[in-house]
């Protein structure tokens, strides 16, 4: 139970710093480029990124809900600090799918076309978006350490 305790923190871990340097570092950093430049670099991180995402939110998912279920099986009692923390990766997982993954597969798709003229507006909404997902995403990690010290 310790070896799965130590992959799931350190697991949920590196996913949400990565999600936060993207928010913090990565995107400002894209929004301070000449377009010519920012376009193709946000198209070819979306695509990469885009990829191995869904791997990565499952995987966390998974092993919280382990986490969740190994420990209501040995106490008879509900972790409600790991539950929460799973339910969240999982509403984050959700919010991913249908707000962020449609405007991702836009900006991708802009690599072979003319994008619109609008595009940046697709991109501060998505960097909006994305925010608001790696506050959701710290709070469940939050959750996750919190019910991993406290059981």
């Amino acid at each position: 139970m310790e070896v799965l305790n130590v992959i799931a923190i350190i697991v949920a871990g590196l996913m949400v710093g990565s999600e936060l340097s993207i928010a913090a570092l990565v995107h400002p950093t894209l929004d301070r480029l000449p377009d010519a430049v920012h376009l193709p670099a946000a198209s070819a991180l979306a695509r990469v990124l885009g990829r191995f995402m869904p791997f990565r939110y499952i995987l966390v998912f998974l092993l919280t809900l382990a986490e969740v279920l190994i420990l209501w099986h040995q106490s008879g009692r509900l972790p409600i600090w790991i539950a929460t923390s799973a339910i969240l990766w999982a509403l984050a997982s959700l919010y991913s799918v249908t707000t962020l993954v449609p405007i991702n597969n836009r900006i991708v798709s802009w690599a072979k076309v003319t994008p619109p003229a609008d595009w940046k507006t697709f991109r501060s909404r998505w960097d909006l978006l994305h925010r608001w997902r790696v506050v959701l995403l710290t709070i469940a990690f939050a959750f996750l350490i919190v019910g991993v010290g406290s059981k």
